[in-house]
């Protein structure tokens, strides 16, 4: 039986861009940046924590468990925070750049379809994007290690991030194929990432403002739905109780959280996901446990999210592929 034969157009790309030493220096120094701020801020919590069990305020036992969740939260948001800050770039250059190299029109003169040239530019620029996301699995060690994190909520936010990725690549390049030049793509793919991450804020905060600031417990504003760190804040089990109730620390995803459905923050049912570390502190400082299933329940958000982002990714692929397809010659590109 013959092997399935890569795509030539992935091929070439992955041959051209990873041979050289540029993608081990870039890998390198995005290892060094975000192995960085993870020690920083572990640096930060231990001395917060630290501060607090001297006053009294929090048990020195509960300590390793609400630090490996705030660092796995704020790791989970600074991988999703480096890969919408450098994926797209490079997603939009792909089909812009072959326009502007006057390379594009070879490619739409070979055998390949359409389908295929799109594809294989997406597969090269989701691939980049997916290293990023792998490489830093291992730094999720220190989370396990301390306690309060499970494997489920470490794959689960690796997910989320994967699927944003690829998708809002597959977007960038249908941005690429309607633009003439690399840096409108850049600038146009840009401004959507800014649309789903502060736009998709400020249209739930009209929303809510809109409902005169009430809405009940199981319901959120639509528009946070296509928000990628809302989805993340529910897909690692990220809650409001750090910040709200004590016995925790707040991370980068408690504002996402606390806007989750029949969260804390808006006087919904406690909704921390069950695991057997410390959830909260009697009045005698003893650490209240969550120990066994079903204990609470948070309808999942993630998943919606995730169908979200696919579909907008196929909406790209489709204009990029619709934009590729047969007309008169090639003197577009």
């Amino acid at each position: 039986m013959r092997a399935p034969v890569l795509n030539p157009v992935l091929r070439r790309e992955l041959l051209e861009r990873w041979r050289g030493r540029r993608a081990a220096v870039v890998l390198t120094v995005y290892l060094g940046v975000l192995g960085g701020l993870l020690l920083l801020a572990r640096w930060l919590a231990t001395s917060f924590l630290e501060q607090q069990a001297a006053n009294g305020w929090t048990p020195i036992t509960a300590s390793g468990p609400v630090l490996g969740r705030f660092l796995l939260e704020n790791l989970l948001a600074g991988v999703l925070g480096l890969v919408l800050f450098i994926a797209p770039g490079y997603a939009a250059a792909q089909l812009a750049g072959e326009r502007e190299r006057r390379t594009l029109g070879l490619l739409r003169i070979t055998l390949l379809r359409p389908w295929n040239i799109v594809l294989g530019k997406l597969g090269a620029a989701s691939a980049w994007s997916v290293l990023l996301v792998l490489v830093t699995a291992p730094l999720a060690a220190t989370a396990f290690v301390l306690g309060g994190a499970t494997l489920g909520d470490l794959l689960k936010g690796l997910l989320v991030v994967v699927v944003v990725a690829v998708s809002v690549a597959a977007m960038a390049i249908g941005i690429s194929a309607r633009t003439r030049r690399t840096t409108g793509a850049v600038v146009l793919t840009y401004g959507l990432v800014l649309v789903l991450v502060i736009g998709t804020l400020i249209a739930a905060f009209a929303e809510f403002a809109a409902r005169d600031f009430s809405m009940p417990d199981a319901q959120r504003p639509v528009a946070m739905y296509a928000n990628p760190f809302y989805a993340l804040a529910d897909a690692s089990g990220a809650s409001s109780r750090g910040a709200f109730m004590g016995g925790g620390m707040p991370s980068v995803l408690t504002p996402f959280a606390a806007a989750l459905p029949n969260d804390l923050a808006f006087g919904g049912v406690d909704v921390m996901p069950a695991m057997d570390v410390a959830v909260g502190f009697a009045a005698d400082g003893a650490p209240l446990v969550a120990d066994g299933p079903g204990v609470f329940e948070r309808n999942p958000v993630w998943p919606i999210t995730l169908v979200v982002y696919v579909l907008f990714g196929f909406l790209g692929l489709l204009l990029a592929t619709r934009s590729l397809g047969p007309r008169d010659g090639v003197r577009e590109t």
